[in-house]
């Protein structure tokens, strides 16, 4: 899609920075192309030069690699100009502070620097700006051409770095050169240089001995020289030859030469030399000369570019002239050149200088346009006189030139073969689609004109003589600003073939009304062409009988002005758009509103019903499409792609066009005032045949990964969640792969006191790539931030680093992978898993608490005496499943770290009698402590209140002092019971 170019904004006088702090500095000034077609070198405004790959690998991507930033060009100006020599080896940059710099693109250095020279050594004076540089195309030779502002041509010999004397310079220019280049044939060479002087310049290259030039009668230099040649060596070797450039022709061209292309020799004519060129005046010349041995070539204009595909020179002329490679080294006629015009389109040119196409590159803000039925073109108006029309294909543009003024509307015919344009020239001009020719003018309205429409029907344009003068046929409709309305009368097909011979003919008026009280904004026909339709600045719509342009209704609703109107082809009904940012629709039975759509946040400037007549789609000034449902009042989507007014909008149906260029959906066209023109494609069938085919495969892998985990196939139910990208489904898997582990090896792992095994999964993640890898912890690191899924998450993150090496993770393919770097996953990953390790740390403290209510619970349920007493607790006490079994520190029980439900009488016996001979004043003294202890921190408790203790939090328990003497009586399991319990610290 052409795409606008953004103006360059104006620095703030009030700035303390340059003058150029509004300019882009990425802007690129210049550009080199290999001639390998490989490798682009560019240079943005900053002098940043930087080295682009655009080989046949990347050719299939939308964006070309960026393998080199080279740096600074070294240059204090901007570089205008770039050439690589045919080697591909040296690059030249010239620049606007005058100087070219030569650079070997191997090892991104400089090997030479050339400056202009001084006055007195044949220079110029001032800064002399590098107008163009080109390369000898020799691959033995390192020769330069380097052309200046002043007209001069200086060519360098990079192997004669030290003999100044052998630099060519040539000034017989008066101003700029822009183009420059070398000819071989028949034993002859020679340069040919044009500037924007306006003359063309052809150079016989001679070489000369330094003997036989003609020294003159100087005798000193003479003697200067003898002396030189006895200081010379025996063993030198022979000096090269000079080279003397002979100006043999001056042609004059009456215009500025901007482009100039030698085209090379053919086998049919070998000795024919060959020039085009292109300048200001827009048109492209032909010069030939026969080259003969001993004679001196003449050069004169054999062809010259057809007057009616000429550029011209009220448009700019052309800028640049390229010469196609490709098509040259095919040997084929068709698009050998590419002509660059002030309005940057690409002129694909043969070698009769005949307009093949043309690609435009900039268009101005988009006023309107319309798609050409049983075609793949568009004809729009771009604010300019003339009218293009884009090829929806390869968006190559023919221009259509004959108004004078900018044009302001456009419309087609929908039988396809005509086209009306209408402009502030105050004509309407009717054109022949195939041929792009003028058939008709029509003159009479007193100001622009705004809107147009053409009859619908396709049989009234078969209509001609009498009937079609009558008003029988086809006919167009136009608007003014003089807020009139106009009907004209075509002719028939016969009698337009017969006016084309004898040039435009001359419309005349068959009906003139005036309409509406302001400017009418647009002119719409109904389909059976019995009614047209005008809306105007005046807040109204009419409707008129399209005979007579007698007003057969009056629509009134909006509160501002009414864009755009546009009549169903379905039902009977009427769309209109206003400022007043809503969209009516209104029934012709009985003239009434029956729908007002409201969503726009701006003017509503255009609005079409798509091919079923269910919906509209609507542009509106804030640069948005809406596409909206009448049975609901919904807007079902807004589509972004305009930055601007979306002033232009038209809609091709998918069964109006032919079998050969046939389109089987609805193609939508905007255009705006951000010079774009965007193609939309109704993919309403492919999206929901998309959907409902995920739908199915997502019910039959749903299915398998189902059937794989009843039969516990879980490495295949596992691949399946992995591979449609399911976290869900993953985790499913993943929860009974785990839930079968654990119940499987329960018993063994428990008596061991291990935690659950990992082997299950480490052989399916050493089976992973990184970004299988990078993808599965990606679901952990979402994992992870619920507690309920947390554990789950931990355990395939334990397989995982405990599988794949260290080295590996941290490896740079681990840090490009699909689905984002790994450390960086694993890095999400930790703030979670900590905090669910502290709440766990939470937990076992708490834990403890729990220890000490269940141990002092023996002391409340009493065995009877002789052991017939209620023992409840102690039948519980022996069947429970233990937590903690106690410990004994510094004479004191601690329920902490390892603590237990119960402790048996005969063990509290046991350790009070051994605690007793050593130390039996504590024997008062002993408590319960809840958490882990050591024995310095039970030395810092007897300091402090023997009944209080601090757990991990700060927070202070206080224990009583008859609850910390456990009652013998309170155990009842013996010590059998207690020997059987385990020592797992796992709640």
């Amino acid at each position: 899609n052409s795409s606008g170019m953004s103006s360059l904004i104006p620095s703030n006088d009030n700035d303390a920075d340059d003058d150029d702090d509004g300019v882009d500095h990425d802007d690129i000034t210049s550009y080199a192309l290999d001639h390998r077609n490989q490798t682009v070198i560019t240079c943005s405004r900053n002098n940043l030069i930087r080295q682009y790959d655009v080989n046949k690998q990347q050719q299939q991507h939308q964006r070309v690699q960026l393998v080199h930033t080279w740096g600074r060009s070294g240059h204090t100006l901007p570089v205008t100009n770039m050439a690589f020599h045919r080697s591909n080896v040296f690059l030249a940059t010239g620049s606007i502070d005058g100087t070219v710099r030569i650079w070997d693109v191997r090892g991104r250095y400089v090997t030479h620097v050339y400056r202009p020279f001084a006055s007195e050594h044949g220079g110029g004076s001032g800064r002399l700006s590098v107008t163009a540089v080109a390369w000898k195309p020799v691959l033995e030779e390192l020769i330069v051409a380097i052309a200046r502002d002043d007209g001069s041509i200086a060519v360098h010999d990079l192997r004669d770095k030290d003999n100044m004397d052998r630099v060519v310079i040539l000034r017989d220019h008066d101003s700029a050169v822009t183009s420059m280049d070398w000819w071989f044939g028949n034993n002859e060479e020679f340069f040919v240089s044009t500037g924007r002087d306006a003359i063309l310049n052809l150079w016989r290259i001679v070489q000369q001995n330094d003997d036989d030039k003609d020294h003159g009668n100087d005798k000193e230099e003479r003697k200067k020289r003898k002396k030189k040649k006895k200081k010379a060596s025996a063993t030198i070797l022979a000096k090269k030859p000079s080279v003397i450039y002979r100006r043999i022709q001056t042609i004059p061209v009456y215009e500025q030469v901007e482009g100039m292309v030698l085209l090379p020799s053919d086998g049919h004519h070998p000795n024919q030399l060959q020039i085009i060129t292109a300048g200001s005046k827009g048109v492209l010349r032909l010069w030939k000369a026969h080259v003969v041995p001993g004679h001196t070539p003449q050069l004169k204009q054999v062809l010259e570019q057809p007057s009616s595909q000429t550029f011209g020179a009220a448009r700019g002329g052309y800028l640049g002239l390229v010469l196609n490679h490709k098509a040259v080294a095919e040997q084929s006629k068709d698009e050998v050149l590419i002509a660059v015009d002030a309005e940057h389109n690409l002129s694909f040119v043969d070698s009769k200088l005949s307009l093949n196409r043309t690609i435009v590159g900039h268009n101005d803000e988009i006023l309107d346009l319309k798609i050409i039925p049983h075609s793949t073109s568009i004809v729009v108006a771009t604010n300019s006189p003339q009218v293009r029309v884009f090829d929806l294909e390869n968006f190559s543009c023919s221009v259509l030139d004959g108004h004078s003024a900018t044009v302001l509307c456009v419309d087609a015919s929908p039988c396809g073969r005509y086209l009306a344009s209408c402009g502030k020239d105050k004509t309407l001009r009717l054109w022949k689609a195939d041929t792009l020719q003028c058939l008709a003018v029509a003159t009479g309205h007193t100001e622009p004109i705004g809107a147009c429409g053409m009859s619908q029907k396709v049989g009234k344009y078969e209509v001609g003589g009498k009937a079609a003068r009558n008003g029988g046929g086809a006919f167009c409709v136009t608007a003014s600003i003089d807020r009139t309305l106009k009907r004209w009368n075509l002719l028939g097909p016969e009698e337009w073939n017969i006016a084309t011979d004898a040039g435009p003919v001359e419309l005349e008026v068959a009906t003139s009304v005036r309409g509406h009280e302001k400017d009418i904004n647009i002119i719409s026909v109904a389909p059976n062409d019995s009614i047209v339709a005008s809306g105007s600045q005046d807040k109204t719509v009419k409707l008129w009988n399209s005979t007579d342009l007698s007003l057969k209704a009056t629509l009134q609703g909006h509160r501002r002005g009414v864009w755009d109107c546009q009549f169903s082809p379905i039902d009977r009904v009427l769309a209109t758009s206003s400022g007043d940012k809503t969209i009516k629709l209104w029934s012709l039975s009985d003239f009434s509103c029956v729908r007002t759509f409201q969503g726009h946040l701006s003017s509503v400037l255009r609005v079409r019903f798509l091919s079923t007549g269910l919906q509209l789609v609507s542009s509106g000034a804030d640069g948005l499409l809406k596409v909206w449902t009448i049975r609901t009042n919904e807007c079902e989507t807004t589509l972004d792609g305009h930055s601007d007014k979306v002033w232009a909008l038209d809609l091709a149906y998918g069964g109006n066009v032919n079998a050969k260029n046939r389109v089987k959906k609805d193609l939508l066209v905007s255009g705006g005032a951000d010079s774009k023109i965007v193609v939309w494609e109704d993919s309403t069938a492919e999206i929901e045949a998309e959907e409902r085919a995920q739908q199915a495969e997502s019910v039959l892998l749903d299915q398998k990964m189902a059937n794989h985990l009843r039969h516990k196939e879980y490495s295949q139910a596992l691949e399946i969640a992995l591979k449609v990208d399911k976290p869900m489904q993953a985790y499913k898997v993943l929860a009974a792969l785990l839930e079968n582990e654990i119940s499987t090896t329960a018993k063994q792992k428990l008596k061991s006191g291990s935690t659950v095994s990992t082997t299950v999964l480490q052989k399916h993640v050493s089976t992973w790539n990184l970004d299988r890898v990078a993808q599965v912890l990606k679901y952990c690191r979402d994992w992870n931030t619920r507690s309920r899924n947390a554990p789950l998450a931990m355990w395939v993150l334990n397989a995982i680093v405990t599988t794949i090496p260290v080295e590996r993770l941290a490896s740079r393919a681990a840090t490009r992978t699909e689905h984002g770097s790994i450390p960086e996953l694993l890095a999400g990953v930790t703030p979670y898993a900590e905090r669910h390790f502290d709440r766990l740390d939470r937990l076992h403290t708490s834990s403890y608490l729990l220890d000490f209510l269940l141990f002092n619970m023996s002391s409340l349920d009493p065995v009877g005496v002789g052991g017939h007493g209620n023992d409840e607790f102690a039948q519980w006490e022996a069947k429970s499943k233990l937590v903690l079994p106690p410990k004994y520190v510094d004479g004191r029980i601690q329920v902490g770290g390892k603590a237990l439900v119960g402790i048996g009488e005969n063990r509290l016996r046991e350790k009070d009698d051994s605690d007793s001979g050593n130390d039996s004043d504590e024997d008062m003294d002993e408590i319960l402590t809840v958490g882990d202890s050591s024995s310095s921190s039970s030395d810092d408790d007897d300091e402090g209140d023997p009944t209080s203790r601090e757990d991990n939090d700060g927070n202070v328990s206080h224990l009583p002092n008859e609850q910390a003497e456990p009652s013998p009586e309170s155990n009842s399991g013996g010590d059998d019971d207690n020997d059987s319990r385990s020592d797992d610290d796992s709640c």
